[in-house]
């Protein structure tokens, strides 16, 4: 490759490391930016940390918020089907009472029988012992 001559004279004197002048003023200016802006940046940083600590807490807050109300209403869901229960074994005492019963028999013209009659059962019922299919008992 073939160097190709500087456009200025040669009788200008050449001023020594223009590259590197230009280079370390770009990094001197851009140095210059990143610090201007570092003390913006900590405070945007200390303010989203701040802002993500209390929506954190927030969140919390409404959670337990959340389960507080969750928490009274099946208390009250509770008493209500502790209520309903009682009430109805009230009731089913009620509709099993002797009194009644005979009153229903009497209105009916029902009567104690004159003899009662008394089967013994075997103990042992076992089943009949499967073979097959039951509609299908010629496989066995």
């Amino acid at each position: 490759m073939i160097a190709r001559p500087l456009p200025y004279d040669d009788e200008m004197p050449r001023r020594a490391g223009t590259r590197a002048g230009r280079a370390a003023v770009g990094e001197r200016q851009a140095r210059l930016r990143r610090r201007r802006y570092a003390a913006l940046r900590r405070i945007a940083a200390t303010a989203a940390l701040a802002t993500a600590c209390i929506v954190a807490y927030l969140y919390l807050m409404a959670n337990v918020t959340r389960m507080n109300y969750e928490l009274t209403h099946v208390a009250a869901d509770r008493a209500r089907l502790v209520d309903e229960s009682a009430r109805l074994d009230d009731r089913i005492a009620a509709l099993e009472s002797p009194e009644r019963l005979a009153k229903l028999a009497a209105q009916l013209h029902m009567h104690e029988p004159p003899t009662f009659a008394a089967i013994d059962a075997p103990e042992n019922l076992s089943p009949v012992p499967a073979h097959g299919i039951a509609f299908l008992d010629w496989l066995k």
